[in-house]
């Protein structure tokens, strides 16, 4: 196993709580909780998090004029200042049929495993 830092834990337990922070705020804003994907990059003292939704739910996170993904935003400065790192958002919608796409490849990925265990 692997011993961290106690910085370089640190800045994972933040990418840990930023990115809950996020899935939580689209969970509780998006029709379909299912849908929403988070993942963060961790690059020093600045962590990009990605959020990917359905195209037709962008707009449930964006706001009129952008008003909730600033709010969101804002909210993951204070955060990560908190935590002593910059934090970053983008936000990117997923076409329905790209969304099909990793369904279909997830499921290929899953019954190679199954047949590699068996």
């Amino acid at each position: 196993m692997t011993d961290l830092s106690p910085e370089a834990q640190s800045h994972d337990d933040a990418v840990d709580a930023l990115t809950g922070l996020v899935t939580y705020l689209a969970s509780e804003l998006v029709d379909d909780a299912v849908d929403v994907a988070v993942t963060a990059d961790r690059r020093g003292h600045h962590i990009a998090v990605r959020l990917e939704l359905p195209e037709e739910q962008l707009g449930q996170v964006i706001g009129r004029g952008g008003r909730i993904a600033r709010s969101i935003r804002t909210a993951l400065m204070v955060a990560g200042s908190r935590q002593d790192v910059r934090v970053s958002l983008n936000i990117e919608g997923i076409s329905e049929s790209a969304a099909y796409d990793a369904d279909i490849e997830q499921d290929q990925d899953n019954e190679a495993e199954r047949e590699a265990d068996a």
